[in-house]
């Protein structure tokens, strides 16, 4: 069901993480319309509360307002100020090229490679000491993008209801619908091969195939069908400008419907349908 129709108690559970919170609502709520509630002294008459005097545009306005005072927003929209800072200080310490020096499952064949160059050990050590500062700097400077382009997804679309807490599989309500948000490093070894040298352009221009790829190429112990919001890298080096230019190109009104199919271990392939929105981060 969507939350344009109503609410269930799967969707409560999602956006509202404690009594607490629900509370608030209901009192904001009964602000709003005048709605009474009586005997809210259990989890069962709370959310018999919410459901009952559901309103989409009202709770929605309400929910927008509950998290625009959570610890979450602040710090996502304050990301902007500390991405710009770590960015100046990967130029100050002069890091190089803002890529990757090594991928986690393969550090170790890495520092295997490493140990066989003809160079000192206090070389090694050297090389090594700053790619581990790249790696970590990168994943922080990438955790603070996240949180930026979290922000200015919520910020910009009125059509969206974000969930109060963390909720493992919903990040977003958009249209009354749920969305779990995944990023990724890129389109995905299976996408580049397949495009070639000219997989961006591609990318660009059918952001399609990208979502019906990464939906295919998924780990199996992970597989889902669910609506997603996909972020994805085709670009490492992007300022602030860069990932505002590119959410602007995205329509949050409309998500695209993706046909896929997946293939099981066991050798079985099962066609599904899905939607999705994606967005593609590049300069």
């Amino acid at each position: 069901m969507s939350l344009i129709d109503g609410i269930d108690l799967i969707d409560i559970k999602h956006i509202f993480p404690n009594n607490e919170i629900k509370l608030e609502y209901l009192k904001l709520i009964s602000a709003t319309t005048g709605i009474r509630f009586d005997n809210l002294r259990t989890t069962r008459t709370i959310n018999s509360a919410i459901i009952k005097s559901w309103d989409y545009e009202i709770s929605k306005r309400i929910i927008r307002d509950l998290f625009n005072c959570t610890e979450k927003y602040e710090k996502n929209r304050d990301s902007k100020y500390k991405l710009d800072e770590l960015m100046f200080q990967w130029q100050h310490l002069n890091l190089g090229e803002f890529e990757w020096p090594f991928l986690p499952i393969r550090f170790d064949q890495h520092v295997h490679i490493l140990n066989r160059r003809n160079i000192s050990e206090a070389e090694k050590d050297d090389i090594l000491s700053k790619e581990i500062i790249k790696y970590r700097r990168i994943k922080d400077i990438n955790a603070q993008r996240n949180d930026y382009i979290e922000y200015l997804i919520f910020e910009n679309n009125e059509n969206i209801i974000p969930t109060l807490g963390n909720s493992k599989g919903v990040d977003f309500y958009i249209n009354g619908e749920p969305y779990d948000q995944k990023v990724g490093r890129s389109v995905g070894t299976t996408f580049i091969e397949e495009f070639g040298s000219n997989y961006k352009e591609i990318a660009i221009n059918s952001p399609h195939l990208v979502a019906r790829s990464l939906y295919e190429g998924q780990d199996e112990a992970r597989f889902g069908s669910e609506n997603r919001l996909l972020i994805v890298y085709l670009d490492n080096d992007l300022d602030i400008g860069d990932i505002e230019a590119s959410l602007a190109n995205v329509d949050f009104r409309y998500p695209m419907r993706v046909e896929f199919e997946y293939e099981f271990s066991n050798g079985k392939i099962i066609p599904y349908e899905t939607y999705c929105y994606i967005v593609l981060l590049h300069k």
